[in-house]
């Protein structure tokens, strides 16, 4: 899964990052404020809680960076992976084992504000030249696997958001959370983009692992995310991550 002011942050995490040495080759990938990264550091939602699931299940696998193509393919390829976190779709189901979920919201197609553009429903959102996605993320395959054809297929996140900005494509498709924190990472004014009333529908952020790894593994940090859902501590994270 495929997503989110300045923080006020109180009690932030930061976890170093380091070459692999633990049961799982752990990756992350950038997506505020789900994950933070910045000079060797990484901090967000999905590390924090992450982290937390650790201490109650006794791993201690480093947790680092990793561009998106390349998490995502050797997460599938590779023996002992754990990718974090990513939205969780029909087509990604059999390719991963799945925990979460950590995060959820509903998913809009965002213009460019001042646009005259109008767009209410899907087959309006269809009839538009372009819509901006990142190759082989969430948005792109979720919108392709919907019959949208009109998509403009781009490296990054980031480079979706200056295109609808430079009045090069006609919509995004962003979370209607993460959205101001994934526009302010690439440097962008939030305050550029404009919600439409055409909702695409709901998504959820999971931490994904690699099919070899055993079922038991994956209930064990199941159940460890579900108790940090019961005692207050997931609520802690996500309270401290999205406060404005």
């Amino acid at each position: 899964m495929q997503r989110i002011l300045v923080l006020g942050v109180c009690l932030t995490l930061f976890l170093p990052v380091v070459a692999f040495g633990g049961d799982f080759n752990m990756q992350a990938i950038v997506y505020p404020p789900l994950v933070y990264a910045d000079q060797g550091r990484l901090w967000g939602v999905a590390p924090e809680m992450v982290l937390e699931i650790q201490k109650i299940v006794g791993d201690g696998s480093p947790l680092r960076e990793t561009p998106w193509l390349r998490g995502y393919e050797q997460a599938q390829k590779q023996p002992r992976q754990a990718l974090f976190a990513i939205v969780r779709i029909p087509e990604r189901e059999r390719l991963f084992k799945w925990v979460g979920p950590i995060f959820g919201e509903g998913d809009y197609f965002f213009k460019h504000r001042g646009s005259p553009l109008r767009v209410e429903n899907l087959d309006e959102a269809r009839r538009v030249e372009r819509i901006a996605v990142r190759k082989d993320g969430y948005t792109h395959q979720a919108l392709a696997a919907r019959g949208f054809t009109n998509l403009d297929v781009g490296p990054t996140y980031e480079s979706s958001y200056r295109k609808l900005v430079e009045d090069r494509v006609d919509l995004v498709l962003m979370g209607e959370r993460t959205y101001y924190y994934m526009v302010k990472k690439a440097g962008l004014d939030p305050a550029e983009f404009e919600r439409t009333d055409c909702k695409f529908g709901d998504s959820a952020a999971w931490l994904a692992f690699s099919l070899d790894v055993p079922d038991e593994t994956i209930q064990k940090w199941q159940h460890a995310l579900d108790s940090l859902k019961e005692n207050g501590v997931y609520q802690k994270i996500m309270e401290r991550n999205f406060t404005p």
